[in-house]
């Protein structure tokens, strides 16, 4: 198991990365076709992200806090935020992949803002609870 600064200096920059992308991608909102590339480098970025937050971390920081029901509960929270989250990425990337015609194109600059807006409350609920968690974790 990694370092708690470790993870949670990952966490960061995949929140970097994250912002970025969005920004790569808002002012090509209404050229699916330019957008296409960045959406597939997007896809890789969320990906990374998610992973970083596995069942190893969810396990060891419910066993850190199993004393401590608020701590335990924002735990749980998050936990199923995150498996709510890879639930609309998969839709999103589903419908938005850039693999297949051009058919969803009219709806890409609305789906794109929501699932954008979805991603950067995330980050926020990260950066005010999971990672001050992560953060009283004791070094392995």
């Amino acid at each position: 198991m990694a370092d708690p600064q470790e993870v949670i200096a990952s966490l960061k920059t995949g929140h970097q990365a994250i912002v970025n992308c969005i920004a790569e991608i808002q002012p090509l909102l209404r050229s699916y076709l330019s957008a296409k590339p960045k959406l597939r480098e997007f896809h890789k970025t969320l990906l990374a992200h998610f992973n970083l937050q596995n069942a190893a971390l969810a396990d060891r920081l419910s066993a850190h806090y199993v004393d401590n029901r608020e701590a335990l509960k924002m735990v749980e929270f998050l936990t199923v935020d995150l498996k709510d989250i890879k639930v609309r990425y998969l839709l999103f990337f589903e419908q938005h992949s850039g693999e297949l015609p051009d058919i969803n194109a009219r709806s890409f600059p609305k789906d794109f803002m929501s699932f954008a807006g979805l991603l950067l409350a995330r980050i926020k609920m990260e950066e005010d609870y999971l990672i001050p968690l992560i953060s009283k974790l004791p070094h392995m």
